[in-house]
């Protein structure tokens, strides 16, 4: 993928910020123009069009979301400590841009189609996490370990999408950092051991 220029950067940044705001459908090209400061225009002329720089963003804030590499920096020498921090990672990533998590899904969650890049790279970062853990000691052989990433992964996914689901039941409030640590600490116990 080449670098894109400073307008195309603006357009997609944009376009990210209107999703954000107003949901795929919401994200017109009026809007997104008018945010980045271009005409309309532009859009076509970067983009050939509106579904091609969703695709763009789409694609962008998802290797941002799921790029391994970023975990890197996170701490954790244990396989649990390492968990739970990438995990805080994602839900807090999650909850604070959830505008672009529910966009993410939305054609998997409408349409039922599994072959969409979030459902790629979900897939990816569970192996990817399976695979660090396994590296830092994870108690659980490869199958089980899988399984238990596959698990977590689902849960912080719908915690992601619907962050104050539990609250008023069970006083789970996932955008409070407090209770979104002591949530991922017994979740990554639990499967981990």
């Amino acid at each position: 993928m080449t670098e894109p220029t400073s307008v195309e950067t603006r357009i997609i940044t944009a376009a990210i910020e209107c999703i954000e705001k107003y949901g795929i459908q919401g994200a017109t090209n009026r809007k997104i123009a008018r945010e980045a400061g271009v005409n309309n225009a532009a859009i076509n002329y970067y983009f050939r069009s509106k579904d091609q720089l969703i695709q763009r963003c789409m694609q962008v804030t998802l290797e941002n979301a799921f790029d391994f590499k970023d975990f890197e920096r996170l701490p954790g020498a244990s396989a649990r400590k390492r968990c739970a921090a990438i995990f805080n990672e994602l839900i807090t990533g999650g909850v604070q841009y959830h505008g672009i998590a529910r966009a993410h899904f939305y054609e998997l969650l409408n349409t039922g189609r599994y072959d969409s890049l979030a459902v790629e790279k979900l897939n990816e970062f569970a192996e990817n996490l399976a695979q660090d853990l396994s590296a830092r000691g994870a108690g659980l052989d490869m199958d089980e370990l899988r399984l238990a990433c596959a698990q977590m992964t689902m849960t912080v996914l719908m915690a992601v999408l619907a962050p104050r689901l539990f609250q008023s039941s069970f006083g789970l409030d996932l955008e409070d950092a407090a209770a979104r640590e002591r949530f991922i600490t017994r979740l990554v116990k639990k499967l981990l051991g």
